[in-house]
Parts: C-alpha cells; structure tokens; sequence
C-alpha cells in the first residue's frame, strides 16, 4: 500500500484495535476554547472494548472511522454513549440510537479504503457548534499544506504509555499521493489522503480522529479526513497518517442526515 520515501515507514496498522486506545504522539493540550465538536467514545465488542475519537458534523451526528465500530469478523461494536466538547473546557454526553457504517467498507480489508461511519445521537447537543464536511474544494493539493489532527486517549510519556484524557492536537504535512501510496493511485487518493510530520503523528487508538484545515483565516477549520491507518508497524512514532477523505463521502453522509 505504501512505499518508504522521506521519514515515513512502510506498514499498515489500524489505529483502533483491541489494545487500549493510544493518542497522539508529539501533541499538545488542545486549549479550552477549542475543540468544542471533538468526540470522544468507547466501544464494546463481546469481552473486548477500547476507544475512539470523532467529530460532531450535525446537532445529533458523529462522524468516525467504520472500523471504530465494525471489527474485522463482521460483528457490530457496541457504541451507547459519546461524550461531546474538549474536556479542558465544556462537554456534553449524547445517547446513540444508530450506527451506519460506510456499505462499501471491508471490515476484512479496512486497508481498502471507505473506513467511514456515522453515529446518530438521540438528541441534539446543545451549546456546541458542529464542524462542516469538506467539500472537493476543500481539499489540499499542494504537499506541505497543514492539516490539524485531534485525538483522545493515551499518550507516550517517558517511555510509557499514559492516560491523559485530554483532547491533544498536532500539525501534520499533507503529502502528495505518490509519496505514501503505491498502485492504483489514482484511485486510492480519490476517498484517501496521507499526512505526516517529521516530529508527530497519530498512534494506534486515535482512529476517527478528525483531519481539519483551515480554509479562510478566523473562520472555523473544516473537516477534511477522517483518521483511518497508520503507515507503520509501530506504535506511537513519527509516522504517516492515512485519512478517510470526507469530501468523496458527502452524497453517503447528506443521505443519512435527511
């Protein structure tokens, strides 16, 4: 899926597996008056759970990663609650009522691309302001444009691994397709994208994580993807991003929230 050029490495690994959830790597606290439509959830699959991050894209619906909430066997993972806001400042707790996962995704092969689900909350929530989907006008084109990812989660710390439940964000670099994929390119960038920075990058458990861009100077970012891999085998390192690209999805996710 990937070739080894610049700093990044080579293997795919999902970013929301059994193990516990693991945040951002070389981020930093995401300020209290930021970060108002970050979602934080856990998931339950039979005696296994963990944790995902996502993004309130209306009142009452989540956007995340499909493998957040489908495993690889089939089996649906059990999402009940979200919890809305950064912690740092105001959050709000949202009961979910379904659960639609992308038809096309493979939860065999979420390598393949349409890693994308939306959670419809029983409520609206309240007092906090929904981030737009991008649109293909939205998107980055140049390598080397900044794209801001948030996560929840673990996060390294003198060589271990700690829970901070703190909403961290860090820049990324969007990379051009021929530097991260290999293949069909063409097509795999038209419903992904890759990001990566020399010093940060996401780590196992910061799936769903929002991808998001800021279009015009003091007006809010927009989401632009959706934190699906890591392009490496290991864990919490300055690694490669591969993001679900939302733009290719509006038709699915207008549908649903009709």
């Amino acid at each position: 899926m990937a070739s080894s050029r610049g700093w990044w490495a080579v293997a795919c690994v999902l970013l929301g597996s059994a193990a516990p959830a693991r945040a951002i790597h070389g981020g930093a606290e995401v300020a209290a008056s930021e970060g108002g439509a970050a979602v934080f959830f856990e998931w339950r699959e039979g005696p296994r759970s963990g944790s995902c991050s996502g993004t309130l894209i209306a009142p009452a619906a989540v956007l995340t990663a499909a493998h957040c909430v489908r495993a690889a066997n089939g089996r649906a993972r059990r999402v009940r609650t979200v919890r809305v806001g950064n912690p740092a400042g105001r959050t709000a707790r949202a009961r979910v009522t379904a659960t639609h996962v992308h038809p096309d995704f493979d939860a065999k092969r979420p390598e393949a691309g349409r890693d994308l689900a939306l959670l419809l909350l029983a409520a609206p929530v309240a007092d906090h302001v929904p981030l737009r989907p991008a649109t293909a006008a939205d998107d980055p084109t140049q390598q080397g444009e900044r794209l801001t990812i948030t996560g929840f989660g673990l996060s390294p710390r003198k060589g271990r691994l700690v829970h901070t439940r703190k909403l961290l964000g860090t820049s990324l670099e969007y990379l051009s397709p021929h530097s991260c994929f290999s293949g069909p390119v063409a097509e795999m960038a038209r419903t992904r994208m890759c990001a990566a920075s020399p010093t940060s990058g996401v780590c196992p458990g910061d799936s769903g994580a929002p991808a998001l861009r800021v279009i015009t100077p003091g007006e809010p970012a927009v989401l632009i993807g959706v934190v699906s891999l890591a392009i490496d085998e290991r864990r919490c390192s300055t690694t490669a991003a591969v993001l679900t690209r939302v733009s290719a999805f509006g038709g699915w996710i207008d549908g649903l929230l009709r």
